[in-house]
């Protein structure tokens, strides 16, 4: 069971005790209605407003019942709080949503760009599609699924693999930032991406690509013959009861690969208890164990601090190892398993004036030293 506790200062009131039932009464989602309009890479990053009020999906507890310190995570929460473009944290621990705080006008039913945060649900999907015969496996060339684009690439091009994509390791060039502005003045999207210079042999090197997981995401389409957003909804999001408010789309209605995903934190934090329990919702598997496994195994030690998987991050903090989702301006998914608990934060970014939020702060100064008990 999931709980909640609307600590002293959040702006949600704590819901009436009940079990969850996510699954129950989810509605198929329209991704026609939900699409972006093909016209920008990056979108403006509007809030949208979940029409579903989720809830029943929690009920009440306190912190010190699931051995944590209230009065050290409300000043942690309160800190949070002081960047302006902060929108919400949401801690969970032992299942139990312990604290949730919105800032600066948002709330639970505001939903939001995660931005990069949905490269690791893409991650989620792409071994789904494995699981169930879509995929034969992530070392398939991407070239088996979208030939059309490999006609006249070389040899070495034609290697390029799933997970080489996913792992950030395709070999093509890319700058992440500004190859995007070049990409969305092209008819193809997908085309402009394949069509790249190779400027390293697929799978020997580590360079942040936005453009890597947008090409996974047309993989998914063709060999599930569903939109992404489609197979999201059917296969994840909806037995967990989430419902994206909206999701990009290019010219060809790729569904954006890895960005302009639009959720609320407590549809986050449900995706971040699904990894922490090793991929099953409500005692049921959704996500392989392979994909939570792979998720938390490096492939990259990208600097000094932070290291990179299949489409998740990866640090240690006071000892503890824990993996996460990061999405641009502060949208983070943290998962940790020694202390069986999910964070959840997400700012504002419809401008530039943002300041990230800092989460590794966070854990360091405030979450990890309030627990007190198993």
């Amino acid at each position: 069971m999931l709980s909640l506790l609307a600590l002293a200062g959040c702006t949600e009131a704590a819901p009436s005790k009940s079990t969850p039932t996510a699954a129950a009464g989810t509605a198929t989602v329209d991704c026609n209605r939900i699409a972006g309009n093909g016209r920008t890479f990056y979108e403006s990053n509007p809030t949208y407003t979940d029409p579903r009020d989720d809830g029943a999906d929690w009920s009440a507890t306190s912190p010190e019942e699931q051995g944590m310190d209230s009065t050290l995570l409300r000043a942690g929460l309160t800190k949070l709080g002081n960047n302006a473009s902060s929108f919400s944290a949401l801690v969970i621990r032992h299942d139990r949503l312990v604290a949730e705080r919105y800032y600066h006008g948002s709330g639970a039913q505001r939903s939001n760009n995660v931005h990069s945060v949905s490269k690791s649900i893409l991650q989620a999907l792409v071994h789904i599609a494995v699981a169930k015969g879509y995929i034969g496996s992530l070392d398939d060339p991407v070239a088996d699924y979208l030939p059309e684009y490999f006609g006249n690439a070389s040899p070495e091009k034609k290697k390029i693999t799933i997970r080489h994509m996913l792992t950030m390791r395709s070999g093509l060039d890319w700058a992440e930032d500004s190859t995007e502005s070049q990409v969305e003045k092209a008819s193809n999207w997908v085309q402009t991406i394949l069509g790249r210079p190779l400027v390293s042999v697929p799978g020997t090197t580590y360079n942040y690509s936005t453009g890597n997981t947008h090409v996974v995401s047309a993989v998914l389409q063709k060999a599930t013959r569903m939109s992404t957003c489609q197979f999201a909804h059917q296969y994840l999001f909806e037995p967990m009861g989430i419902t994206a408010e909206h999701w990009g789309r290019d010219p060809q209605s790729i569904f954006s690969g890895g960005y302009n995903v639009y959720l609320t934190p407590r549809e986050m934090a449900k995706f971040g208890l699904l990894y922490l329990h090793d991929g099953k919702w409500a005692g049921q598997p959704l996500v392989p164990t392979s994909a939570v496994r792979a998720a938390q195994a490096q492939t990259t030690q990208v600097d000094d601090t932070f290291a990179y998987s299949e489409g998740w991050w990866m640090h240690t903090i006071s000892r503890r190892a824990m993996y996460f989702a990061w999405g641009y301006g502060g949208q983070f998914v943290y998962v940790i398993p020694s202390a069986d608990i999910v964070l959840v934060t997400s700012e504002n970014t419809s401008d530039n004036s943002n300041e990230e939020i800092s989460a590794r702060a966070f854990i360091r100064n405030y979450l990890l030293p309030s627990i007190t008990g198993p």
